[in-house]
């Protein structure tokens, strides 16, 4: 009976070891990792975004030209390859003011865009505002076809009565400014979680450097849309955008950094390159992250613990059939 009664144990005991190892899992779980810059930015605003100007450019493809969107682009591509992937998405539109980028984030075309994005990075303003000096600039003097001022057409009065009435309308398009960047970054906020960068105004006026009255009045004015712009970044104590200094980085180099000697005031590839170092600067002080799918620890299925437990209990069984077999025993070798 104890040798029936102890292969019984061991039969049971070895059916139970190799059916539990058989019955075990891995449950997959989400885990974050983390990269030095975006897995997916978007470029929004104007013609400087969007690289006019440059070799390759295409306002129907902005994906063939050495803008500092594409650079990054190309850079974060090649440094996320084995990591996450990289996506950007430009969706800067040459021409458009302050205003239109509100428009287009209200219309919703840009939501699928922005869904998911860790960086936003803006470029806006500059036809708010730049448009308006070189829109008096004829009056002040300025003759396009030999590409400098002819001091000899010159009107002192006139020039004077021009700044005195641009001031006007550059102020109040720097008011107007100045809200549409609050009612932009609330928009963009409530459409990405990721970070929103505003890119400063570079001064392309300074190229006139022999014509003092107008760059120095085009520096103070866009020194005030740069102002704007940094103290939009935090108020009241909350954090509405990182600044990117564009306007600092140009600063004594605009005669270099773009196409003013053709009476362009978009940078050059040469500029376009020091906006994406720019730009990189300030993207790799982020903290960005992807989520990855892995298997985690090896564990009992719930069919394993079941089996466990019926295991236990068919071996108290026996168990207690062994005691009360030997007790029997006993009893009756008591009896003899």
């Amino acid at each position: 009976m104890f040798k029936r009664l102890a292969a019984a144990l061991t039969a049971c005991a070895a059916a139970l070891t190799l059916t539990g190892c058989s019955l075990t899992e891995r449950d997959t779980i989400e885990e974050a990792r983390e990269v030095p810059v975006p897995p997916k930015m978007v470029f929004l605003g104007d013609s400087i975004a969007a690289g006019y100007g440059l070799e390759g450019y295409d306002k129907a493809d902005l994906y063939h030209c050495d803008s500092y969107a594409n650079i990054l682009c190309s850079d974060y591509t090649e440094l996320l390859k084995d990591e996450c992937g990289h996506t950007m998405i430009n969706d800067a539109v040459s021409g458009d003011t302050s205003q239109d980028l509100i428009d287009l984030l209200e219309s919703g075309e840009l939501d699928d865009d922005l869904k998911d994005s860790d960086a936003v990075v803006v470029s806006i303003g500059g036809n708010d505002v730049l448009h308006i000096i070189f829109g008096a600039a004829e009056t002040l003097g300025w003759d396009e076809e030999k590409g400098d001022f002819d001091f000899s057409r010159v009107d002192i009065k006139k020039a004077l009565s021009a700044l005195t009435s641009m001031s006007d309308d550059i102020d109040e398009a720097l008011k107007g400014y100045e809200t549409n960047l609050v009612t932009i970054t609330d928009l963009l906020h409530e459409k990405t979680d990721g970070e929103i960068y505003v890119q400063t105004l570079y001064d392309p006026v300074e190229y006139f450097k022999d014509w003092k009255m107008l760059v120095d009045y085009a520096d103070e004015k866009i020194d005030d849309f740069n102002k704007i712009v940094k103290d939009g970044a935090e108020k009241d104590g909350v954090h509405n955008y990182t600044v990117i200094d564009v306007g600092n980085q140009f600063e004594g180099r605009n005669s270099q950094l773009t196409n003013m000697a053709d009476y362009d005031i978009h940078p050059n590839a040469d500029g376009h390159k020091v906006i994406a170092e720019t730009v990189d600067k300030e993207l790799r002080k982020g903290h960005y992250s992807y989520v990855v799918t892995v298997q985690g620890e090896e564990h009992l299925s719930a069919d394993g613990i079941r089996l466990i437990v019926f295991g236990v209990i068919a071996l108290c069984v026996i168990i207690s059939v062994v005691v009360i077999a030997i007790k029997q025993l006993k009893n009756k070798k008591d009896e003899v």
